[in-house]
C-alpha cells in the first residue's frame, strides 16, 4: 500500500507536465525547455538555461546562490528563496527555488515574467513562446591536430640515430584523431596526414582557414645533454626561462633550415605576421587553460618527468585565431624516453591523455561561455 502511495505522490508532484517553446528571433529554429510540476506549479531545471541560452550557470551552495551568466549580464538566484538580482535590481517570482534530487528547479514564471524584464529589448513573451536571440555557438566543433614535422624534415632526432621526430608525432596525432573522432561530435583535421613537409605558416593558415576552435602541435624535444627527459606543454608568449628559449629556437629553427634561410625567417618577423601574431592574445587564457589541463592529464598519465605549463614564441603558433598550444612529449634524445616514445602503446597512452585532457577542457570553456 506503501509504494503505491508514493508512485502516486511522484506521478503528482514531479511529472513531466509540458514544454516551453523558446523562439530564436530572425531564424527557424527553436529549443525546448521541459517543464516539471512540484505541488501544482510548474517548474524547470536551472540547467535548460544552459542548453537554450548557453548560459553559465554555477551553484555556490556555501553562499546559499545560484549564478547565471547569459547575454552578458549576471544574474544571482538566493538558494531556497523566489528572489533574484541582476546588477541593483531586485525580482520576485513567488515560488522558491527547490532542490530535488541533488538538482535545482525554477518557477517557470521566471521564464515568462522576469527574464523579459531583465533583457527588455532581447527577450520577450508571447502566450505561447518565449522570442529571444540566437545564443553565440561556443562549442568546439573542429580540432586541426599538428603532427610537427615532416619529409625533408625530420624534427629531433633520437639518441639511437634511427628515431625520428616526425614519425613519432604523427602517430600520436593519429591515434589522437581517432579517440576524438569515435565519439562522433567533433571533426578533427591533421596539418599533414603522411611524411611530407609543411612550412610553420601553412599550419595555422590552415586552421583558420577551415575555422578552428583549437590548434594543438605535437613535438618531442631534443637536448644537448642526454639524461634530461620530462614532458612539457606550451602556449604562445615571450620565452621566460633559458629551457623555454633553447626549445623555442629548437623548433623555431625549421624556418631557417628548411623554408628558405635568413630570407624566409624575415617573413615570419614582418610587420603582417606580428600583427597575426597580436590576434593571438585573445586566447592567451584559454591557451593557458588548455595547457595546464594537458600537463596534468599527460604527467598523471604516463608518470613522466613534470616540467611544467611555459611560454614561448614558437612560427608555429602565431596567427592562429584560435586557443593554440604545443606539446613536447618527451626527450627522444635520452635513450629510455626514446624507447618509451617509439613504443606504440606508450603512444596510445599519450593519446589517451590527451583526449582526457581535451574533453575537460572543453566542457569547461563551454560551460565559462
Amino acid at each position: 500500500m506503501s509504494k503505491i502511495i508514493f508512485l502516486c505522490f511522484l506521478l503528482i508532484t514531479c511529472m513531466l507536465w509540458s514544454t516551453v517553446i523558446i523562439e530564436y528571433e530572425d531564424t527557424n529554429e527553436q529549443e525546448k525547455i521541459n517543464v516539471s510540476k512540484f505541488d501544482d506549479v510548474e517548474y524547470f531545471n536551472v540547467y535548460e538555461l544552459n542548453k537554450v541560452f548557453r548560459a553559465l550557470v554555477k551553484v555556490e551552495v556555501l553562499d546559499s546562490r545560484l549564478y547565471v551568466n547569459m547575454y552578458e549580464k549576471q544574474i544571482i538566484f538566493l538558494l531556497d528563496s523566489s528572489y533574484v538580482t541582476e546588477g541593483k535590481k531586485v525580482y520576485n517570482f513567488t515560488f522558491p527555488i527547490i532542490q530535488n534530487d541533488s538538482k535545482y528547479y525554477i518557477p517557470v514564471n521566471f521564464l515568462q515574467e522576469i527574464l523579459p524584464l531583465i533583457y527588455p529589448e532581447q527577450i520577450f513573451y508571447k502566450i505561447d513562446k518565449i522570442i529571444a536571440p540566437l545564443p553565440d555557438d561556443n562549442r568546439i566543433n573542429t580540432i586541426v591536430l599538428d603532427p610537427g614535422h615532416g619529409g625533408k624534415d625530420p624534427g629531433a632526432i633520437g639518441f639511437s640515430g634511427k628515431v625520428y621526430e616526425k614519425d613519432i608525432t604523427l602517430a600520436i596525432a593519429e591515434k589522437l584523431k581517432a579517440k576524438i573522432e569515435a565519439e562522433g561530435k567533433i571533426k578533427v583535421f591533421l596539418t599533414r596526414s603522411s611524411d611530407r613537409f609543411v612550412s610553420l605558416r601553412e599550419r595555422t593558415e590552415y586552421a583558420n582557414e577551415i575555422e578552428a576552435d583549437l590548434f594543438i602541435s605535437i613535438h618531442v624535444n631534443a637536448h644537448a645533454d642526454k639524461d634530461v627527459t620530462g614532458i612539457e606543454v606550451y602556449y604562445l608568449s615571450t620565452a621566460r626561462t633559458d629551457d623555454a628559449r633553447a626549445t623555442e629556437a629548437l623548433e623555431n629553427a625549421v624556418v631557417y633550415n628548411y623554408e628558405g634561410g635568413q630570407e624566409a625567417l624575415e617573413k615570419y618577423n614582418d610587420l603582417d605576421f606580428i600583427l597575426t601574431d597580436m590576434a593571438q592574445n585573445e586566447y592567451l587564457q584559454e591557451s593557458h587553460e588548455l595547457c595546464v589541463t594537458m600537463q596534468n592529464n599527460v604527467i598523471a598519465a604516463t608518470g613522466g618527468v613534470d616540467r611544467g605549463v611555459k611560454q614561448a614564441d614558437f612560427y608555429v603558433l602565431r596567427g592562429a585565431f584560435m586557443p593554440a598550444v604545443l606539446i613536447e612529449s618527451g626527450f627522444i634524445t635520452n635513450k629510455k624516453e626514446e624507447k618509451k616514445l617509439a613504443y606504440e602503446d606508450y603512444q596510445e597512452k599519450l593519446a589517451q591523455s590527451l583526449f582526457s585532457s581535451l574533453d575537460s577542457f572543453i566542457r569547461k570553456i563551454e560551460l565559462m561561455h
